[in-house]
C-alpha cells in the first residue's frame, strides 16, 4: 500500500517456496509486487503450481467464482467498533471512499464482525508460530544469537517458551476460530479492510518497533492463518503525500476473482502507479480492468434461465453467477417451442432478417459445464452466440428443423417481454 503498487498475497502454497528463507513453512509464501493488478496475474500464471522440492507447494483448481467481474457482487466491511487506524485521522474518510468506490462498481456492502478475525491475529505472534519461527532459523540463532537485530532476536526467541501441549491447544483454538470465520463466505464474496492503519517513519519504527509493526499488521496477520488470499489496492493518497490502500481477502483459490475486482478498483482510484509520472507514455502501464481466467465458463441464457425464472435454478444451484444484461447481435429470429411444460423459446441464426435478442451471461465453474449442457433437451443446445458489442460466447442456441411450426416472437425483442405480453 505505502510503494503505491498492487501487492498479491497468494494462497498458502500456489507459489512455491523453494529458495525463500523461513518464517513459518507451514504458512509461508511468496508475495507479489507489481505496478498493476494485470502484471500481477501475468506473473502468478508463470510462478504457480506444484514443486516436487516444496512439500507445502500444491496445484491450486481453477474453480474462482469470478466474482470480480459480476456486475453485483458483496464484500464484507468491518463493523464501526471493529475499524482501528491508530491515530491516523485521514485513514476513516479514505477507507470510507474505497467501499464507496467498490459500491459503484456494483458492490453491496455486508458489515462483517471482525473480533474473530482479529483474534486469529494474535495467535500469530503471541502464540506457539513465534516457536515456528524459532525452529525455521534454529542453528543460526542459536550459534549467533548477536548477529540478529535485537527486535528479531527478542520476538523469535520467545519461541522456546512453547511446549508441546500449548502448541496443540493453539491449533485446536485456531480451528475453532476458523470454524467461527467459515460463515461470514457464505454472505460475502470478499472482505476489505484497510491494508495499513497508518503511516510511519522509520525513526518511528526504531524508537518503538514492536507496537508499531504490530499496529501494521492489524488487518494482515490472520490471512494466512486461516488460509485465504489477499490483494492489497492503493485506493488514495494522505496529507503527507503517502498513499492509502485497502486489501480485498477471499477464501483460498481466489486469487484471480481478487484480482479482477482489484484492477477495476485500481483504475478507479490513483492516476499514477508506483513511483512512476502521470505521462502519456506511460498510459499502458496506467490500471485496467479487464477480467482474468478464473476456471470458469460463460454461457448466454435467453429463455426460462433467466434470473428470476423457472429454470434459472439449474445455473445457480451449480455456482452460477449473472454477469451482465446484454443482447445479440442482430443475426437471430426468436421463436416459441411447441411443446408442454415449461415454456422454452428458441434462438436461430439467419442469413437475412435477423434481429437482436436479450439475453443475460451467467458463469459458472467449469467442473459444473458439462451436467449443465448434459441437462439441455433438444432441439435446443449450446453454441456460439455473436453479441450486439462484437464479442461471441456459449450461449442457447436451436436447430433449424424446430421453428418450422412454431411461432416467431422476434418482434418482442426477447423472452421477458413476450411473457409480459401474454398477461
Amino acid at each position: 500500500m505505502l510503494d503505491n503498487l498492487i501487492g498479491v498475497k497468494p494462497s498458502c502454497g500456489r507459489l512455491s517456496g523453494s529458495g525463500m528463507v523461513p518464517a513459518c513453512r507451514t504458512l509461508d509464501t511468496i508475495s507479489i509486487f507489481a505496478l498493476t493488478a494485470a502484471d500481477a496475474a501475468q506473473v502468478l500464471a508463470v510462478a504457480e503450481g506444484e514443486d516436487a522440492s516444496d512439500p507445502y507447494s500444491r496445484a491450486m483448481s481453477p474453480a474462482g467464482d469470478n466474482f470480480g467481474a459480476a456486475a453485483t457482487f458483496r464484500f464484507g466491511v468491518p463493523r464501526a467498533e471493529d475499524l482501528e487506524f491508530h491515530g491516523n485521522a485521514e485513514g476513516p474518510a479514505l477507507f470510507a471512499q474505497a467501499v464507496q468506490q467498490l459500491k459503484s462498481l456494483g458492490g453491496t456492502p455486508v458489515e462483517v464482525d471482525l473480533r474473530p478475525f482479529r483474534a486469529v491475529a494474535t495467535l500469530l505472534y503471541e502464540g506457539p508460530w513465534v516457536a515456528e519461527r524459532y525452529a525455521a532459523i534454529r542453528g543460526f540463532i542459536e550459534q549467533q544469537p548477536q548477529s540478529l537485530h535485537p527486535v528479531t532476536r527478542a520476538i523469535t526467541e520467545k519461541g522456546i517458551q512453547f511446549s508441546a501441549p500449548d502448541t496443540f491447544e493453539a491449533l485446536y483454538k485456531l480451528k475453532a476460530l476458523e470454524k467461527r470465520t467459515r460463515g461470514v463466505w457464505d454472505d460475502i464474496d470478499c472482505l476489505l479492510t484497510p491494508t495499513a492503519s497508518n503511516a510511519y517513519t522509520i525513526a518511528a519504527v526504531e524508537s518503538d518497533p514492536i507496537r508499531l509493526n504490530s499496529n501494521l499488521g492489524h488487518y494482515t496477520n490472520f490471512v494466512n492463518l486461516l488460509d485465504l488470499s489477499a490483494v492489497a489496492v492503493p485506493t488514495g493518497m494522505m496529507s503527507m503525500g503517502i498513499p492509502f490502500g485497502v486489501t480485498l481477502v477471499a477464501r483460498s483459490g481466489q486469487d484471480l476473482p481478487l484480482l479482477t475486482l482489484a484492477a477495476r478498483l485500481h483504475a478507479r482510484t490513483l492516476p499514477t502507479v508506483g513511483a512512476t509520472p502521470h505521462a502519456p507514455h506511460l498510459n499502458a502501464a496506467l490500471p485496467d480492468d479487464r477480467p482474468f481466467a478464473s476456471g470458469q465458463v460463460q454461457v448466454a441464457v435467453c429463455g426460462a434461465h433467466l434470473s428470476g425464472l423457472p429454470l434459472n435454478g439449474q445455473l445457480t444451484q451449480r455456482g452460477a453467477r449473472l454477469m451482465r444484461a446484454v443482447r445479440s447481435a442482430p443475426l437471430y429470429r426468436f421463436f416459441l417451442l411447441p411443446g408442454s411444460g415449461v415454456q422454452r423459446p428458441g434462438m436461430v441464426r439467419v442469413e437475412d432478417g435477423g434481429a437482436a435478442i436479450e439475453m443475460e451471461i451467467w458463469e459458472l465453474p467449469a467442473r459444473e459445464f458439462g451436467s449443465f449442457v448434459a441437462g439441455i433437451p433438444a432441439p435446443l443446445g449450446i453454441g456460439t452466440v455473436q453479441l450486439e458489442d462484437g464479442g461471441s460466447v456459449p450461449g442457447f442456441v436451436c436447430e433449424a428443423y424446430a421453428v418450422a411450426q412454431a411461432q416467431d416472437i422476434t418482434h418482442h425483442g426477447g423472452w421477458r417481454a413476450y411473457l409480459a405480453s401474454q398477461k
